[in-house]
């Protein structure tokens, strides 16, 4: 009784409910919250700490920043399902602020997408090494190729799709179980690499297409599998890219999500042009199932000092 009490409360209040609306559509700093809500900072952080002591609202660290998040969207369905559904609900019966929100909630994501877009065009010849020489090599390829061998052998691969492809280091491999491969990017500079090494290898026809990975260039069911290398961490809404993920994905087909665990290495930012420090596993398994998929094998590289402790997931699009 106490906990729908505290929930009740937590909701009685119009910048409350603005908040968890907003929430609903990814996780957000309080310097974000505080541009989209047009608010001092005081204001929305009493009003965080009220969702937060009522349960409706979980802080992550990355970092030196703290990002929020509705508990509904990484807890069991069975602890808080009413949640995702209520903020459903509020949508359909907007508040007058929704469309001043909208507005902040894209201005805020085309400022992350910006930060992401300037970093890799000017790292693109140099991307693969500034990496190694930080982390050390890519041992996690083999995982990728493991788990994507497994899936050929036992259902033939048409079209597999490299999200966010880079300089196209992983399309070799791609290309020894898949008729055709895509590789995919939003920054030009990197697909005009990724391109003229494929070509000077000359191993395999790979087509290349420019576009954002949370509209991706693909038509409806288009892929047989995709596969996000290390990439989730570079994008601006990663719950948005799961779900264009899952409509350019054939019913039953293979995602392949390869990237950090959650970490504290700020140094990240700067030098590897990260926006997000790694990825909380509950987290991710909430936003994967809200996204239509089902978690099929897990398989994981313990940290070490150079680099951040890296999971592989092998997920599949749920079958209509």
């Amino acid at each position: 009784m106490q906990s729908c009490l505290l929930t009740v409360k937590a909701l009685a209040d119009e910048t409350r409910l603005r908040i968890v609306r907003i929430l609903m559509t990814g996780s957000y700093n309080v310097n974000e919250l505080v541009a989209i809500l047009s608010m001092g900072q005081s204001r929305v952080s009493r009003h965080l700490k009220i969702l937060s002591d009522a349960g409706l609202v979980r802080a992550q660290r990355q970092g030196t920043w703290v990002y929020y998040g509705l508990t509904g969207l990484w807890e069991s369905e069975s602890e808080t399902g009413f949640l995702p559904s209520f903020a459903d609900e509020l949508s359909s019966d907007p508040l007058r602020s929704i469309a001043a929100d909208d507005r902040g909630i894209r201005s805020c994501l085309r400022q992350r997408r910006k930060q992401a877009e300037q970093f890799f065009s000017t790292v693109a010849e140099r991307e693969d090494s500034q990496r190694d020489e930080i982390e050390g090599p890519a041992d996690h390829h083999s995982l990728i190729g493991e788990l994507l061998s497994a899936c050929s052998a036992s259902r033939e691969l048409s079209t597999v799709v490299d999200l966010g492809t880079g300089t196209g280091r992983l399309l070799p491999l791609l290309g020894r179980n898949a008729r055709q491969v895509v590789g995919i990017d939003g920054a030009r500079e990197m697909l005009e690499v990724a391109r003229r090494r494929s070509e000077e290898a000359g191993a395999m026809e790979v087509e290349f297409r420019l576009g954002s990975l949370e509209h991706l260039p693909l038509g409806d069911g288009e892929a047989d599998a995709m596969v996000a290398n290390m990439v989730l961490h570079h994008v601006a809404n990663p719950l948005e890219v799961l779900r264009e993920v899952h409509r350019g994905l054939a019913p039953g087909g293979l995602f392949l999500l390869a990237d950090y665990e959650a970490h504290e290495r700020e140094s990240h930012r700067e030098k590897l042009g990260d926006l997000w420090l790694g990825f909380d596993r509950n987290e991710l398994s909430g936003w994967l199932e809200l996204a239509g998929f089902e978690i099929e094998t897990e398989r994981e590289l313990v940290g070490n000092r150079r680099r951040p402790g890296v999971f592989v997931l092998a997920v599949h699009r749920k079958q209509v």
